[in-house]
């Protein structure tokens, strides 16, 4: 007997199914392809269970006859293709024909649909694959498509599947993109039987239908810093909504990117847009909603079997193009700001230096540099009675550089702290012991902290609920686009600022909680740690720095923050010598 042997058809099928269907969201951004592709003005979405138990997709489209009904759920059927050569000029979202089919393989599917005109329509359902039954049903214009039990007949697919609030999130995420891109098309978004959202079509003017559509799914905060940029040409338009440099996010999440109205998750597309901000947005990362319009052959969506990537006939052009649109617009705005608020006319226009007197006042006094006051700390035992070799007692401030080093005399050497990252360290360790021994300090909020997020963000943030609680956060979803804090651990003040940043950095970086490793929560705590430190740039108090010295001096390493960064350098009496040219220490 032959070693080598045909699949069987079943298992063709659930093969080409586990390359398209990765989880219920890939089921409903085919389910939404086709409802656009079918010419729709109106497409709402019904999900139950994440997905898992219905995702029901109805459209007011043009609608099939029994006999597309039939060839829809077959291999290699597809209404937008003719020849190889058309590949070139894919001018719309489902062409493969695999999609409906490789649903069908793994799910439990009925299609309800008539032709406008027709007298009668007609449904379909069936099971893995097998069309079970036929009937008539009566003549409503378009198409609904159930998909029910999904990876019922996979069940080693099914538990890879995460959890409700996880497929909730990309579920939402998959309708926020399809109605950024069909603006002229109305979604409605029904969970377990709460409606999400509810987007009418939008208007003739693409700007204001854009700006409506970025309203709804971003939230008032990120909406109000977004601005427009516009570039087009004939062989490649850039065009869309960005963020202001001064109204950056601590989180990418907020990113979506259209290659001919497909979204698509491009690294090319995202650094040309990094680079569009040159030095302006320091750690933190632009909202935007970008779209490219080029000649369908000049880019392939066939590298990803979902069609998630994109690749392009000339990356270095997409590159420069978007890039510059991005940079040239930032620029205007900037020019355009400073001119309002510039000096009037006749008058001289100068930045202030840094330290110089304004608006005819002294400027601010930090501690005097080598003053004679000098403050000392007494020598105390570090942890286990040992001391870092950089306490070198007595201990003595001299002041502060750029309201962010700190400089000690130590040992007749000079001790140079950054003072934010001395700060992280120290409050890490703390925060970790009281964590690890299940004693952390809470503090009560005297009034709730209100956070705007996302609709897909808050259901990534929520699936933390358990672990946060445990970490001393108590959170709750108060409205479709809000989460409330109603307490912190009381090492911590958060901002409702930085607490956006801090739940925004669960949601895109930490993904599912059980299976987050330790190494990933304790960069958690790093990065609440890091969030809530003393900030470069804060003023500190003599009698301040010399707490900070102290407290970083018990820590287990104090010579780096919990990212990495150095904490402190030590620059010895011999080598201040020698940059003098002296032979002998004074």
């Amino acid at each position: 007997m032959s070693e080598i042997q045909t699949l069987p058809e079943d298992v063709i099928a659930k093969i080409a199914a586990g390359e398209v269907i990765e989880r219920p969201a890939s089921v409903l951004k085919e389910l939404l392809e086709n409802a656009v592709d079918a010419g729709a003005s109106r497409i709402t979405v019904d999900i139950k269970k994440a997905g898992k138990r219905l995702i029901r997709v109805n459209d007011d489209g043009k609608g099939m006859d029994l006999e597309d009904l039939k060839l829809s759920v077959g291999r290699h059927a597809t209404s937008k293709l003719r020849s190889f050569e058309d590949l070139d000029k894919i001018a719309t979202f489902g062409f493969r024909g695999e999609a409906l089919y490789s649903i069908f393989a793994v799910s439990k599917l009925a299609i309800t649909s008539c032709k406008a005109g027709a007298e009668t329509g007609n449904s379909i359902s069936g099971e893995g694959g097998r069309v079970l039954s036929e009937a008539k049903t009566p003549p409503v214009k378009g198409a609904t498509v159930e998909v029910s039990d999904l990876f019922f007949n996979t069940p080693a697919r099914a538990k890879f599947m995460r959890s409700e609030p996880s497929e909730r999130a990309h579920l939402i995420r998959t309708v926020e993109e399809a109605a950024l891109a069909n603006l002229d098309i109305g979604f409605t978004l029904n969970m377990d039987g709460a409606e999400i959202f509810s987007m009418p079509p939008g208007g003739e003017d693409f700007w204001a239908a854009l700006k409506d559509r970025a309203g709804v799914i971003f939230g008032k905060n990120i909406h109000q810093g977004l601005i427009k940029i516009e570039g087009r040409n004939p062989a490649l338009s850039v065009y869309g909504l960005i963020s202001k440099p001064d109204s950056l996010s601590a989180t990418r999440i907020n990113q979506h990117f259209f290659v001919n109205k497909r979204p698509v998750a491009s690294r090319v597309i995202q650094q040309a847009l990094y680079r569009g901000y040159d030095s302006m947005r320091g750690d933190k990362h632009p909202a935007c909603v970008l779209f490219l319009d080029l000649n369908p052959a000049d880019f392939d969506v066939n590298i990803h079997p979902q069609k998630k990537d994109v690749k392009f006939a000339s990356e270095n052009e997409v590159f420069k193009k978007l890039s510059s649109t991005v940079y040239n617009e930032i620029l205007k705005k900037q020019t355009a700001s400073v001119a309002l608020s510039g000096p009037a006319a006749g008058g001289a226009s100068r930045a202030a230096e840094p330290g110089a007197a304004q608006c005819g006042g002294a400027p601010e006094q930090g501690p005097e540099l080598f003053s004679q006051e000098t403050l000392r700390l007494e020598p105390v035992s570090g942890e286990n009675g040992e001391t870092p070799n950089w306490y070198l007692p007595p201990i003595s401030y001299l002041g502060q550089i750029a309201k962010s080093y700190l400089l000690f005399e130590s040992g007749g050497g000079l001790l140079v702290m950054d003072q934010h990252a001395a700060q992280e360290r120290i409050l890490f360790e703390k925060y970790l012991e009281e964590f690890s021994s299940g004693a952390i300090k809470v503090q009560p909020l005297m009034l709730p902290v209100s956070v705007e997020l996302p609709r897909s963000q808050i259901e990534t943030v929520l699936k933390w609920k358990e672990w946060l609680d445990k970490a001393g956060f108590e959170i709750e979803r108060f409205g479709a686009v809000t989460l409330r804090l109603h307490s912190t651990p009381a090492l911590f003040y958060f901002t409702p600022e930085a607490l956006s940043g801090f739940l925004g950095y669960l949601a895109e970086v930490l993904g599912e909680p059980e299976k987050a490793s330790e190494d990933l929560k304790r960069n958690t705590v790093a990065t609440m740690a890091c969030k809530k430190s003393v900030k470069a740039h804060d003023y500190i108090k003599p009698a301040e720095a010399l707490r900070l010295i102290e407290d970083l001096k018990g820590t287990k390493d104090s010579f780096h923050c919990p990212h990495g960064r150095p904490t402190l350098f030590y620059i010895s009496p011999s080598e201040i010598a020698r940059k003098f040219q002296r032979t002998n220490v004074i």
